[in-house]
C-alpha cells in the first residue's frame, strides 16, 4: 500500500478548505444572509428609508467581495491579498471576517503560513467574527500548527471545539489527531483517526480520510 508522507497528508488535508469552498459558501448563503439581516433592520426601526440606503449599502459590500473573489487568479496572489485586508479594514463585520479567512488561505497558498497564522489568529482572538467562525480559524491554527516547525500548543483550544456541539467538532477532532502524530506519538493518533473513521456521525470524505491516515500511523 503507498503511504504518504507527513507533509504529504497535511497538504491533502489542507485541500478542503481552499478558496473555492469560501467562495461557494458565500455564493449560496451571502444573499440570504444579507436579506435577512436587512428585514431584521427594518423590522427593529420601522424606517423605510434607513432600511433601503442600508439594503443598498450592503449590496454595494457585497459586489466588492464578490469581484474581489472573482479577480484572484494565479500570479497575483499578492494583489488580491493586500485588496483583501484593505477591504477587511472597511467592511461590515460579516463580511470582513469572510474576507480574512480568504486572506490567510492565500497567504498560506503563497508560502507564508507565519502571515496566515496571523490573520486565523485576529480572527480567533478577537470579537468581530461569530463564535462558530472564530472556532473555525481554531480549527485552521490546527492544521497549520500541525505542519510548523515548532507546533503552536492548540490541542486544548481545539479539544474545546471536538467537546462541543461545534459544527467543525469532526475538523478539530482532525487536527488534534495531526498534532498528536506530529508530537510523535503515532499510536495515539491512528487510534484517535480510527475513532474518528468509524463514527458514524462523521462527514463520508473526512472519515475516509481518517480511516487512511489511521493505517498510515499504524505502519500499515
Amino acid at each position: 500500500m503507498f503511504l504518504m508522507s507527513d507533509s504529504e497528508v497535511f497538504r491533502e488535508v489542507d485541500e478542503d478548505y481552499r478558496r473555492d469552498r469560501m467562495i461557494a459558501f458565500w455564493r449560496r448563503y451571502g444573499t440570504a444572509l444579507l436579506v435577512a439581516a436587512v428585514f431584521v433592520m427594518a423590522a427593529a426601526s420601522g424606517i423605510n428609508y434607513l432600511s433601503v440606503r442600508a439594503q443598498a449599502q450592503k449590496e454595494a459590500d457585497t459586489a466588492e467581495f464578490e469581484a474581489l473573489l472573482a479577480g484572484i487568479q494565479p500570479g497575483n496572489e499578492q494583489q488580491s491579498i493586500a485588496a483583501l485586508a484593505d477591504y477587511a479594514t472597511r467592511a461590515k463585520p460579516a463580511e470582513a471576517t469572510l474576507a480574512m479567512f480568504t486572506e490567510a488561505s492565500l497567504r498560506q497558498r503563497s508560502g507564508n503560513s507565519t502571515a496566515a497564522a496571523q490573520v486565523y489568529h485576529q480572527i480567533a482572538d478577537g470579537n468581530q467574527a461569530s463564535a462558530d467562525l472564530r472556532d473555525l480559524a481554531v480549527v485552521r491554527l490546527g492544521y497549520l500548527a500541525a505542519d510548523a516547525a515548532t507546533p503552536e500548543p492548540l490541542i486544548p483550544r481545539l479539544q474545546g471545539i471536538a467537546d462541543a456541539g461545534s459544527p467543525w467538532r469532526f475538523s478539530a477532532r482532525e487536527a488534534i489527531a495531526l498534532l498528536t502524530a506530529r508530537a510523535g506519538q503515532r499510536e495515539s493518533a491512528a487510534k484517535m483517526f480510527s475513532d474518528l473513521a468509524q463514527d458514524p456521525a462523521t462527514p463520508i470524505d473526512l472519515a475516509g480520510r481518517a480511516r487512511a491516515l489511521a493505517e498510515l500511523y499504524r505502519g500499515k
